[in-house]
């Protein structure tokens, strides 16, 4: 039987870079979170109503309620986009117009979160993606 020696040079410096890498990745991908999540919360603030004239200060309360909370689970990193506006959900989803107590009429919904959800299908990826990415170029991974 043959015997073969061999030396792997730079595995050290290898092991290091993969470390680096793997203790600041879920940092990274928590702040990318944080930022789509803002960026999300603004496109939909920017969908919402500005609304008529009489209803300009019900169209600012529900601008002005949307947040973001981020929350982490483990290995699991979650990020929240709400509106705490209890009219909310009657603006984004329509309902029945009611004038002295029968039902006039329909308002449709003007789906500010289902449209911007729809618009973010594809950019959360692609984001994440490059997030990743940029670390692996960074540690030459």
């Amino acid at each position: 039987m043959a015997n073969f020696d061999f030396e792997i040079d730079g595995i050290e410096e290898l092991e290091n870079d993969l470390k680096f890498a793997t203790n600041e990745y879920p940092k990274e991908m928590r702040s990318g979170l944080r930022k789509v999540a803002n960026e999300f919360k603004k496109s939909c603030k920017e969908r919402t109503p500005d609304g008529t004239d009489e209803e300009k200060d019900a169209s600012k309360k529900l601008r002005n309620k949307f947040g973001v909370k981020t929350k982490i689970e483990g290995d699991t990193s979650l990020a929240f986009v709400y509106n705490s506006a209890r009219h909310f959900h009657l603006v984004e989803n329509g309902h029945n117009l009611v004038r002295g107590g029968k039902v006039i009429g329909w308002v449709p919904g003007k789906h500010m979160m289902e449209q911007t959800r729809n618009e973010y299908q594809d950019i959360i990826p692609e984001r994440f993606e490059k997030i990743r990415d940029d670390i692996f170029r960074r540690h030459n991974l």
